[in-house]
């Protein structure tokens, strides 16, 4: 794909990045002279809809910043074929950094491995507190329990402050963990009167995912509200609603065309604007200012907005931009 104008404008609209408090750090021993051109992006279940808007969005901030970018990644959501994968990427010797999706410690060891030999590896996506990824550069994220309380509070409000809340995730991991936890706590705090069900795992299969919740809804008939922490969430409780015949407010991730259009058309709440395309940009520009020399600070941190059908216009343009370099 070739860069274009259009998307040099698009990701300065959309590259709202706000650093966080957390001061400069080191990084180590990069190197601001080297000649290796080629940042590469690390990502499990590659073909997934929302990490193929991600995948774009680093390989326009590499053009942007003058970088080769290449993708690796398995096709499905085994760790350890696309460690693997990694480890073959870091082994070829062109890298001037990575960007590593992790969300589990399973990583840990590949970029503790990596960053001795001066490579340098910034975490998109999922935080993590300093120093437990021995080897990372930094992370580039919103922050979770932030928009965790939000749809608390929204859902609570959309609700009446009764009834339960079903909570799905699309697997147990550090991000989605915590959006769970901080959810059922503040909802607890702001509406005691309603009830958080125990968290249930989708899985990444929308027939299977379809299916659980069903069952949810089933066993538990006083449901009125769903969160689900994975941007699959807005199918799996649209197709629930549609089979069990019930109405929910339901609240998930990701603004994906189909999930901007469940939006739209009324058949959940809302989502949140999880920065996909700004968090995976800006991974670019944190390893090329650490191959340049600078400091950056651990946690660059961005905001997550909360989607009502009102607000879904400049994400279906962003939508549209991401769709038309696919199709290059």
């Amino acid at each position: 794909m070739k860069s274009t104008r259009s998307m040099r404008m698009l990701a300065a609209c959309f590259l709202l990045m706000a650093v966080a408090a957390c001061g400069p750090r080191s990084t180590g021993t990069s190197n601001p002279a080297t000649t290796k051109k080629k940042f590469y992006w690390v990502q499990g279940l590659k073909g997934h809809p929302v990490h193929q808007l991600t995948q774009i969005a680093f390989l326009e901030g590499c053009r942007e910043f003058g970088y080769d970018g290449e993708i690796i990644g398995a096709d499905n959501d085994d760790l350890s074929s696309t460690i693997a994968l990694a480890e073959q990427a870091l082994a070829k010797g062109d890298a001037a950094g990575m960007a590593v999706w992790t969300g589990n410690p399973g990583w840990n060891p590949f970029i503790e491995k990596a960053a001795r030999t001066g490579l340098p590896i910034v975490l998109p996506h999922f935080p993590s507190p300093e120093g437990s990824v021995p080897g990372a550069s930094g992370i580039i994220s919103c922050d979770p329990a932030a928009y965790a309380a939000e749809a608390a509070k929204e859902i609570g409000k959309a609700i009446g402050g009764k009834g339960a809340v079903a909570v799905t995730q699309g697997s147990f991991n550090s991000t989605e963990n915590l959006v769970a936890v901080t959810f059922a706590k503040t909802l607890g705090d702001l509406y005691p009167d309603v009830k958080v069900l125990e968290p249930q795992e989708e899985t990444f299969d929308a027939p299977k995912a379809i299916a659980r919740a069903v069952s949810i809804l089933q066993a538990n008939p006083d449901v009125v509200a769903a969160l689900s922490t994975t941007g699959n969430g807005a199918t799996t409780w649209s197709g629930a609603q549609r089979e069990t015949g019930k109405s929910l407010v339901v609240v998930s991730m990701d603004y994906t065309r189909v999930n901007l259009d469940l939006v739209k058309d009324g058949s959940i709440h809302a989502v949140i604007a999880q920065p996909l395309w700004e968090e995976s940009f800006g991974a670019a520009e944190l390893l090329d200012r650490i191959v340049r020399g600078e400091s950056i600070p651990w946690w660059t941190k961005l905001t997550a907005p909360f989607l009502t059908r009102e607000k879904t216009g400049p994400y279906y343009a962003l939508i549209d931009k991401v769709e038309a370099a696919i199709a290059r």
